[in-house]
């Protein structure tokens, strides 16, 4: 099987890019949040930037690449430092994911904006990088609802159960393990969802 199969080069810069912008927006969100009700794990991890590079999972990127959908660098929040505790943690890991989905509408208000206001060349490259950014956000949001430890969905399960934690944390790198070969194997096909998921959130 040829991963790149029918993968150009500029699907490849596109992607990069898109997935660039995604972590910056869902990994900053997910930071400021969990600053702002009291955790000062973002500063710790030196997560409480929109420097994308800071929030940037390889393997996420590299999923991303292949598949348009990838996730985020975990970050350690301990419910025991926020305000509002458990409650508060799935509400900022929620937060974030639903921000990340609320891109694809968004960027369907720039989109004419774009092709209006640039040249043709220039244009068709910004548009391929928000159509691509709504497709990436899209596919990469849901992957991060999933309650699996190295997800933001796992923090849900921290929230559950704060006990775990730790378990949770010695889990990650297995889980995204398995879930790299399931998306290589195509046992997991996220992208057969995007004629299905796009009118839902495209254009509301």
């Amino acid at each position: 099987m040829n991963l790149l199969h029918d993968i150009t080069m500029v699907d490849i810069v596109s992607r990069i890019a898109a997935m660039l912008i995604f972590v910056m927006v869902h990994g900053g969100v997910l930071a400021l949040l969990a600053r702002l009700l009291g955790s000062f794990a973002p500063e710790r991890a030196q997560r409480l930037t929109l420097n994308p590079f800071a929030h940037l999972s390889l393997w996420g990127l590299a999923m991303a690449v292949l598949f348009r959908t990838g996730w985020i660098r975990p970050l350690h929040i301990d419910p025991a430092e926020l305000r509002g505790g458990r409650a508060s943690l799935a509400l900022i890991a929620l937060a974030a994911i639903l921000v990340s989905l609320a891109l694809v509408p968004l960027l369907d208000l720039v989109r004419p904006l774009v092709a209006a206001g640039l040249p043709r060349t220039a244009g068709y490259a910004v548009l391929m990088v928000i159509i691509t950014l709504q497709e990436v956000s899209l596919l990469s949001a849901l992957l991060a609802a999933l309650p699996f430890p190295g997800l933001t969905g796992g923090l849900l399960l921290v929230a559950l159960f704060p006990g775990k934690a730790k378990l949770f944390k010695k889990l990650e790198n297995p889980v995204l393990a398995a879930l790299v070969i399931c998306l290589i194997a195509g046992l997991i096909t996220p992208e057969r969802l995007l004629p299905v998921l796009w009118p839902i959130f495209s254009g509301l």
